[in-house]
């Protein structure tokens, strides 16, 4: 981020998406059948460990956009 004059971030919904109405249930791997991503980041979550906390990297992506020139696309979504 000091490197730079804006970070573009693609591919990131923000960390209310799976609590919003009308999100689009996706397999979390389109090569494999298992659960869909919103199920998949609420297990990482609340993972005791080694989970990957997708909703928490969310809201840190979200926190460092207040105060730097980060712009997310596809989805777009602006910062609270």
């Amino acid at each position: 981020m000091d490197a730079c004059y804006g970070i573009h971030v693609y591919g990131m919904i923000n960390d209310t998406y799976c609590k919003s109405e009308g999100f689009r249930k996706v397999p979390y791997h389109y090569y494999e059948q298992g659960r869909d991503e919103c199920d998949e980041y609420l297990l990482h979550e609340n993972a005791p460990y080694g989970g990957h906390r997708f909703i928490t990297e969310k809201k840190v992506f979200a926190k460092w956009a207040r105060k730097h020139k980060i712009i997310f696309t596809h989805p777009n979504w602006t910062v609270s």
